[in-house]
């Protein structure tokens, strides 16, 4: 192919999940542009974001419209997120070019998380009970005539488990609206309103998709494991399903319907679920790739492939690459695989990373990937950017994976991976 030849892909705020996207569409000899939809860097990734790989960085030119004008010379062939940030303003800036994109009318379906879950009752799915309150006191009045508790307040736009709590008794709700109500999130957004759901009992589990003019192709689907800390959700890790298992039949059947209620049918997308005593039940849905970390090689050593890799090659569609993915459908189980998080109890610097090297000694221990370095900084907790990188295990034998857990946590909960100076210590 030609220099002239290329196809030009534009990805918006590539901050996460896009380095995983400009990686895999470069190899496919693709052009990458890079747009932002802010005028500045959102204060997370500020110190952080690499544009060197992109062809361009186009920084940020104003609304979709002015974006759309600009590019329009340029006849981009996809205008597609690469962060949570970027979902929405990549889909109007779409739009207006004409090009691939989600249904339009239902973009704030996609947004509010609120009309997210009224767009599932709608088309019949299972969803929990729900309501968007001002202050505190309508929340309460809420929880009293729901009259069962636990019940979940977060913010109507957020990303992750950000903002996120469980609340069983009114001192909680309470405590999570001082925390939550009117304060900025990690999206850069100030909580208005918040978000009163009741309590979805059972294990969470995950479904990834890339979709293409309303055909959808399931990359893969993972059980998660969580934890508790507080009143927050903190998430442990994600070990991938067998397909053709009847629960996860049910679970891909389900996330399809979502797909169709939210108006889903170009790009990724990243669907959350409980599954009750009723069946599967949404939590949300996110019209991006999954985040946190894709390491291909251990992918691969499981006999899979990236969901980056996946909507690479569908933008890219070399040699009819779209028609074969979609007519698999969803992908293959070869060998069970776990993307185990790290779960910090304190927040604190990095000051010794030695301890990492025990993780080789393990039997099912693929990769540690973006693991931190001397200096850098941790949360209390972990989250969708899985700060202290990902360990991949991969095996035969999901017995032995299960032991290796075991071993890390005790190895974790006694100091010996990463060493940490907690934020409050005073340093010697």
């Amino acid at each position: 192919m030609s220099p002239h030849d290329r196809k030009r892909v534009v990805i918006v705020d590539g901050y996460s999940t896009g380095r995983e996207l400009v990686r895999e569409l470069l190899a496919r000899n693709v052009e990458c542009l890079h747009l932002r939809s802010t005028a500045r860097l959102p204060a997370p990734v500020a110190g952080c974001f690499d544009p060197s790989p992109y062809d361009a960085d186009l920084g940020h030119v104003g609304d979709a419209v002015a974006a759309a004008k600009l590019l329009a010379p340029l006849a981009p062939q996809a205008v597609v997120a690469g962060s949570e940030w970027g979902v929405t303003f990549a889909e109007q800036v779409a739009h207006e070019l004409g090009l691939p994109t989600n249904r339009i009318k239902k973009l704030g379906v996609r947004r509010d998380k609120f009309d997210m879950i009224e767009a599932a009752r709608r088309r019949g799915l299972h969803v929990a009970r729900q309501a968007a309150v001002d202050t505190v006191e309508e929340a309460q009045a809420w929880a009293r005539r729901h009259g069962a508790w636990p019940v979940v307040v977060k913010p109507l736009t957020s990303a992750g488990a950000d903002g996120v709590y469980i609340c069983n008794n009114p001192a909680d709700i309470h405590a999570a609206f001082a925390s939550t109500l009117g304060r900025e999130n990690f999206m850069g957004c100030v909580n208005r309103r918040l978000l009163l759901q009741s309590y979805l009992s059972g294990p969470q589990f995950i479904v990834n998709t890339v979709s293409w003019r309303g055909r959808h192709h399931v990359s893969d689907a993972w059980s998660m494991s969580l934890a508790a800390a507080g009143r927050q959700v903190v998430p442990g890790g994600a070990h991938l399903l067998d397909p053709r298992r009847p629960d996860a039949q049910r679970l891909i059947e389900y996330t399809l319907e979502v797909l169709a209620a939210l108006g889903i049918e170009n790009g990724a997308a990243h669907t959350e679920l409980r599954w009750t005593p009723e069946g599967p039940a949404l939590i949300e849905t996110g019209a991006r790739l999954m985040g946190a970390a894709m390491d291909e090689p251990s992918y691969s050593a499981a006999g899979m492939r990236t969901q980056a890799d996946i909507f690479a090659g569908v933008l890219a569609d070399r040699e009819g690459e779209r028609d074969r993915l979609f007519a698999q459908g969803c992908y293959r189980f070869h060998r069970h695989m776990t993307k185990l998080l790290f779960n910090f109890t304190s927040e604190g610097t990095i000051r010794g990373i030695e301890g990492l090297r025990h993780l080789r000694s393990l039997a099912s221990f693929h990769a540690h990937y973006r693991g931190l370095a001397r200096g850098d900084q941790v949360a209390r907790t972990a989250d969708w950017l899985a700060r202290g990188g990902v360990i991949y295990l991969v095996h035969d034998d999901p017995r032995q994976i299960a032991s290796d857990i075991e071993t890390i946590r005790r190895w974790e909960a006694r100091g010996l991976l990463y060493d940490v100076q907690p934020a409050t210590a005073v340093a010697i």
